[in-house]
C-alpha cells in the first residue's frame, strides 16, 4: 500500500473494507457518550452554538487533499467565522494568517507553535503573537534530496507539509508528502526510466528559527545507500511522512511513513555519517565473501546508519497466493501510529498489523543479537516469520498467521494513531474501526467506539495533566475525551462548526495545570476538491 497523505485514497480503501464484510461481534456495544461540555477552570461556560453533531451524509465525506502534486486550489482565504474563545478554548485560523489547510500542530520547548499547513507550508505563531508567519521552499524548506550530487528537476519540486513535532527551543521537525508514486518509482521494470524528482521527493527536515527570523534547515533523506542494509542494494521506499515523534531521552526521531517506520538522529548535522558513535558501533556489520569450499576470503565492514537515518521496519504479512520467499509478496501498509515506551522501545501501528519495535531491548531473551540500538536485530523481531506473536492483528482477519488471508478474509486494521498511557497500556485508533486497548504485552483487552457514527477515529493523545485520552475523528463525532473513570465526553458544543471538520493531529505540551492541548482541524472540501471551509487550530488550557 502506498497512501500519500490525507487524500481520497482513504474513502476508496474504506469502501473496499466495508464491501469485504464486517466481523464485529454482536456483543460489541458502543460506550455511552455524555454529549455535554466540560467546565472551564472557573464558572460555567457561556451559552454557545448548538453541537455540530454527526454530519447528515450517509457516508463519510471526503475532506482530504488531492493526490496529484498540482497547484493549490483557489479555496477561500477565510471561511465562516471561528467559534468564540470560551470554555478554555482559543481558536486561530486563516483570519490570523494561518494556512488554509491544517494537517498538524505542535509547540517547541521555547513556546513557538508550528503548523503543518499542507501546500501553504510551515506556519509559525511566536509566543505572544496574534498572527502567523508561513514559510515555504523560498525560505529554505527542503522537501527533496539530491541524487548523485545533483538536484533532480528543480522545476518539479513539490511542497506539502504533512507533519510537525516540536523540539528544543526554536526547533521543529517537519514531515513532507512525496510526489505521487514515490514509493515505487525507484523500482520500475528494466527499460522504464526512473525519475529521481519523484523518488527523492518528500521525507523530512529539522528546522531551526534563527535570531534574525530566518530558518536553518537540515534535510533527512530517508533512504538506504547501496550495501548499507544486509541483503539489499540501494533502497528508496519511504517518502511521505505521516507523523513524527521526538524521543528527547535518546535524541531520536521516529518517522511514521508510507510503507514503514524509520529512525533519525535529532541532532543530525548533515552529511553521510551519523553523529551518534554508539549507534554507529552497534549498526556496523561485516559483509563476508567465501570461496567455493566455504572458506572466508574477504570481510568488509559496512554501516547501516547513514545520512542521519536508519530505515525501515514494518510488521508485514504474506500476501495470499504468493511465494513467501518473494520480497514483493509481503503486505505491509502505511505507518500512522507511533508511541515511545519508557524503555525506549516503540509501539508502531500500521494499516495491516501493529508491533513492538524492540530497538532498545532486542537483546532481552535473544542470545547474540547485540546491544541496544541494533536496528537489524529489532527488525527481525517484528518481521521474521517465527516472530508472528509480535505482529498484532488488532481487528482480526478471518484467518491468522501463518495462513495468508484472501481479500475476503482480510479486515485491515487501518491504524491512525497510538497513545501510551501511564499504566503501560496502549490505546490504538483506527480510521475505520474505532478504538482498541492493549496491555503492556500487546494483548488486546478492550474495544470502544464501534458504532457507525463514532468509529472513524483519526488522532489520539494522552493528556499529561490527568491521564485522560483525547480522541479526534475523521468525521462523525468531532473531538471527544475519555476520562480515567471511563466516561466519554464531547467538546463539540464549544467547537461549533469545527466539530464537523477532520482532526488529523492532537498534541499535548507541558504538564500539570500549565499543560496545553493543541488540535489540528483540517479544511473541508466539496466534490470538486475545493476548500469550502479552511482549517484551524484549537488551543485548550482548561481542565
Amino acid at each position: 500500500m502506498c497512501g500519500h497523505g490525507r487524500g481520497r485514497w482513504w474513502l476508496g480503501l474504506l469502501g473496499a473494507l466495508l464491501l469485504a464484510g464486517c466481523k464485529e461481534s454482536a456483543e460489541t456495544q458502543a460506550p455511552p457518550i455524555e454529549d455535554q461540555e466540560e467546565l472551564p477552570d472557573s464558572g460555567p461556560p457561556p451559552i454557545e452554538e448548538e453541537d455540530a453533531g454527526v454530519p447528515d451524509a450517509g457516508e463519510p465525506p471526503d475532506a482530504g487533499l488531492p493526490e496529484d502534486a498540482g497547484t493549490p486550489d483557489a479555496g477561500p482565504a477565510s471561511g465562516p467565522p471561528l467559534p468564540p474563545d470560551a470554555s478554555g478554548w482559543r481558536f486561530l485560523g486563516s483570519a490570523q494568517g494561518g494556512p488554509r489547510e491544517v494537517l498538524g500542530v505542535t509547540q517547541d520547548e521555547g513556546g513557538n507553535i508550528w503548523v503543518a499547513g499542507g501546500e501553504d507550508g510551515l506556519c509559525l505563531l511566536r509566543p505572544g503573537a496574534n498572527t502567523f508567519q508561513c514559510f515555504t521552499m523560498a525560505d529554505g524548506l527542503h522537501p527533496w534530496a539530491a541524487w548523485k550530487g545533483k538536484d533532480p528537476l528543480p522545476e518539479n519540486r513539490y511542497l506539502k507539509v504533512t507533519a510537525v513535532t516540536g523540539g528544543p527551543p526554536g526547533t521543529v521537525f517537519v514531515g513532507y508528502q512525496g510526489r505521487p508514486h514515490c514509493e515505487n518509482e525507484f523500482y520500475k521494470p528494466p527499460g522504464q526510466p526512473e525519475d529521481p524528482a519523484i523518488y527523492k521527493s518528500g521525507d523530512a527536515d529539522r528546522v531551526e528559527l534563527k535570531v534574525d527570523g530566518t530558518l536553518a534547515v537540515v534535510h533527512y533523506d530517508i533512504h538506504s545507500p547501496a550495501h548499507s542494509v544486509p541483503g539489499y542494494g540501494h533502497r528508496e521506499k519511504l517518502c511521505t511522512v505521516n507523523r513524527i515523534v521526538w524521543d528527547k531521552a535518546t535524541q531520536g526521531l521516529w518517522f511514521a511513513a508510507n510503507h514503514g517506520l524509520a529512525w533519525g538522529e535529532a541532532n543530525y548535522p548533515g552529511g553521510e555519517a551519523c553523529a551518534n558513535a554508539e549507534v554507529r558501533a552497534v549498526n556496523t556489520w561485516a559483509y563476508v565473501t567465501h570461496d567455493s569450499q566455504g572458506n572466508e576470503v574477504d570481510r568488509e565492514l559496512r554501516q547501516r546508519c547513514k545520512f542521519g537515518v536508519m530505515e525501515h521496519v514494518h510488521p508485514a504479512i504474506q500476501m495470499h497466493g504468493t511465494d513467501e520467499t518473494d520480497e514483493d509478496s509481503r503486505l505491509a501498509g502505511d505507518v500512522w501510529g507511533v508511541a515511545v515506551r519508557p524503555d525506549g522501545d516503540v509501539w508502531m501501528g500500521t494499516a495491516i498489523r501493529s508491533s513492538r519495535f524492540r530497538i532498545m531491548t532486542n537483546a532481552v531473551g535473544h542470545a547474540g543479537t547485540g546491544a541496544p540500538w541494533n536496528f537489524e536485530a529489532a527488525r527481525k523481531q517484528s518481521e521474521d516469520k517465527k516472530n508472528a506473536a509480535n505482529r498484532i492483528d488488532i481487528w482480526p482477519d478471518a484467518v491468522a498467521e501463518p495462513i495468508p488471508p484472501t481479500s475476503a478474509q482480510r479486515k485491515d486494521d487501518l491504524v491512525s494513531d497510538v497513545a501510551l498511557m501511564p499504566d503501560g497500556t496502549v490505546w490504538v485508533s483506527s480510521f475505520a474501526w474505532g478504538l482498541a486497548k492493549l496491555n503492556d504485552t500487546g494483548q488486546v483487552v478492550d474495544h470502544e467506539l464501534t458504532g457507525e457514527a463514532e468509529r472513524f477515529v483519526s488522532s489520539l493523545e494522552r493528556d499529561s495533566r490527568d491521564g485522560s485520552l483525547w480522541i479526534g475523528h475523521r468525521w462523525g463525532r468531532g473531538l471527544m475525551r475519555l476520562h480515567t473513570e471511563g466516561t466519554f465526553v464531547t467538546h463539540n458544543k464549544a467547537l461549533g462548526g469545527l466539530a464537523s471538520q477532520p482532526i488529523w493531529d492532537i498534541q499535548v505540551v507541558g504538564t500539570g495545570d500549565s499543560r496545553v492541548v493543541l488540535v489540528a482541524f483540517s479544511a473541508t472540501r466539496d466534490g470538486a476538491n475545493t476548500i469550502t471551509r479552511p482549517g484551524a487550530i484549537g488551543i485548550y488550557t482548561g481542565r
